[in-house]
């Protein structure tokens, strides 16, 4: 159930209704519906998420990573085959298929191989080349992890923000947990690789040594942390992230980043098109392929907006934009709607950016007669 709280908005709201799972993940929402704005010298103040979510689509779900997956999975494993503990170390592309060869077990053959496997995808380093080549820092980084809820939050998520940095909790209603998120920003990239967690921590621990709120409660949670995430604010850009019988959905392709919004939702969505363009190609891989491509390239160019417009909002540069958020919430959230549109809490920037995704449009489609399903799914799990 752990993990990090994600979003589907719009049109990735729709995809998981047609995949008949929406009552599941509806039950599963976080249900996390205010937060609460914490400033050293200042009152806390609390505003309604939901106001802020008309701002982006009319339909919306957060639900918890951990959930999610655990959802999707359960409704696929008769019908996919999953290999947990592996991990692709090479991809040869034939005429027919792409030969696929693993740490353990034999080679295989797939048809096309559909790399959705993250920020860090191995499946794009090894058909596009080194993650140096696409990955562009846009000024932060982030790192959570799950502990006990000693808090006692119940549907309020409580930030506490001061100058360059961000402690946000986020209570977990099914396991009784809260996850903790530390946001802080950094003008150039750190020299601290994502596989090095004792440096990562060692490192989290300088920065909010001095900080005030919980800071030292939570950070005295981080040895015993069994999920511990640390990684920078970067986006993957790619002009195509497609070659050959390789594609990429999602995070190792493109994305506005992690927990900027926008990106679970870019995701699904894009999962769905790729789905259909296959389908509609019968068989023509290329044709579904650049089809897939033109379909989502609008949402995808928006998309890199997002990262960093919202860095501005999650993590304030100083004490004025800090005082003026706990100052001017309450106040553009008690406006009527019709004026609120004129005085947005997030970035217009990110806004536009987060409708184009929501608002992608889904055809209906039914696959050729007699057409057969000749595409493998192949996901890494390590």
């Amino acid at each position: 159930m752990g993990g990090h709280p994600v979003d589907l908005w719009g049109s990735a709201v729709e995809v998981v209704e047609r995949m008949g799972v929406l009552p599941e993940l509806e039950a599963a929402s976080t249900r996390n519906d205010i937060g609460v704005m914490l400033a050293e010298g200042q009152r806390p103040v609390e505003i309604d998420l939901q106001r802020l979510v008309v701002e982006i689509a009319d339909r919306h779900i957060e639900i918890m990573r951990g959930r999610l997956v655990s959802v999707l999975y359960e409704r696929t494993k008769s019908d996919v085959e999953y290999l947990f503990g592996n991990s692709i170390t090479a991809l040869d592309e034939g005429a027919d298929d792409v030969r696929v060869s693993f740490e353990r077990g034999a080679a295989r053959e797939f048809a096309l191989v559909i790399g959705a496997d993250g920020q860090h995808s191995n499946v794009r380093r090894l058909a596009f080349g080194e993650e140096a080549r696409f990955s562009r820092y846009i000024g932060g980084y982030i790192c959570g992890y799950t502990i006990p809820n000693y808090l006692g939050l119940d549907g309020r998520i409580p930030r506490y923000a001061v100058p360059n940095k961000t402690v946000a909790a986020f209570p977990i209603r099914q396991s009784n947990e809260i996850g903790v998120g530390f946001l802080f920003r950094r003008d150039e990239p750190l020299d601290v690789h994502y596989d090095d967690v004792d440096g990562q921590k060692r490192l989290l621990r300088e920065i909010y040594a001095t900080e005030g709120w919980e800071t030292p409660r939570l950070l005295a949670y981080l040895d015993e942390a069994r999920d511990f995430y640390f990684d920078s604010f970067s986006q993957i850009r790619m002009e195509s992230w497609s070659r050959g019988r390789v594609t990429l959905v999602g995070d190792a392709g493109y994305g506005p980043g992690p927990a900027v919004g926008g990106g679970t939702s870019l995701a699904a969505v894009a999962a769905y098109v790729l789905a259909r363009e296959l389908a509609e190609a019968d068989g023509d891989y290329l044709v579904g392929l650049r089809n897939y491509e033109n379909a989502i390239q609008d949402a995808v160019m928006r998309s890199r907006d997002i990262g960093p417009a919202v860095l501005n909002t999650l993590i304030p540069r100083s004490r004025l934009p800090i005082w003026l958020g706990q100052h001017l919430a309450p106040l553009v959230l008690a406006l009527p709607r019709t004026l609120q549109q004129w005085l947005p809490l997030l970035p217009r920037k990110a806004t536009r950016a987060m409708r184009a995704i929501s608002a992608i449009p889904l055809k209906d489609y039914s696959p050729h007669q007699g057409a057969k399903a000749r595409v493998r799914d192949l996901r890494e799990t390590s």
